[in-house]
């Protein structure tokens, strides 16, 4: 009963450490959009079986990162501009609500992550860290929507920000004026965060997933 009840858990960090790392070279582009994903070379190149790989290539499909094709097997997904306003019309639904209900419950312990994660982004910005961008982004958020203690509604915005990371780094690629918008307006949220504004807060980060969207849409289309 012992052994069978630890198997499940090594398993799964081997599952999630072959997504890490395929994640990791999609994100950075390493694997780029349209690439096939040969689930034998994956399995040889980090000596598992195919099991293991076939799993993390299905969460990864889960995050919308790798599509299943019926002949051709797994590749990575394409991006595309009708998905990024799809996806920001859903960060849009909720987030604003989520900062909103949580300015007005953060605490100092609250706030100092929220600082924490501002500045740790802040850092990525000045470094070009590009890597980085799409988690930092997220682990800001994260931080100031966690005291609205919407538990669901966090787990949602969590999966929207993995399928969004990709976007998210192409965003603030798109030159020194984005970044540095994206860089001003998320010290603007955080101080109406702090300051327990959440009308205001939540109409700001409105606009600031807006602007995101749009400048998004018309670098695709352009």
């Amino acid at each position: 009963m012992k052994k069978a009840a630890i198997e499940p858990i090594e398993r799964r960090s081997i599952v999630d450490s072959i997504a890490d790392r395929l994640r990791a070279r999609i994100l950075d582009n390493d694997l780029a959009e349209g690439d096939l994903l040969r689930q034998e070379a994956i399995a040889e190149a980090y000596a598992v079986s195919r099991m293991p790989v076939r799993e993390a290539l299905r969460q990864l499909e889960a995050e919308g990162l790798v599509v299943f094709h019926r002949h051709k097997g797994a590749v990575v997904s394409r991006l595309e501009p009708a998905e990024v306003e799809e996806l920001f019309d859903l960060r849009i639904m909720i987030e604003p609500d989520l900062i909103r209900r949580a300015a007005a419950r953060a605490d100092a312990e609250d706030i100092a992550a929220a600082e924490a994660a501002l500045i740790a982004s802040e850092a990525a910005y000045d470094l070009r860290d590009v890597s980085h961008w799409g988690e930092l982004n997220w682990q800001l958020h994260e931080a100031m929507y966690r005291p609205a203690r919407r538990d669901r509604s966090l787990a949602l915005v969590q999966m929207l920000n993995l399928n969004i990371d990709r976007y998210i780094r192409i965003q603030l690629s798109l030159g020194d004026a984005s970044l540095d918008h994206a860089r001003r307006e998320h010290r603007e949220l955080f101080e109406l965060y702090k300051a327990g504004k959440g009308a205001a807060v939540a109409k700001l980060l409105k606009a600031h997933l807006t602007n995101a969207r749009d400048a998004l849409v018309k670098a695709f289309r352009d």
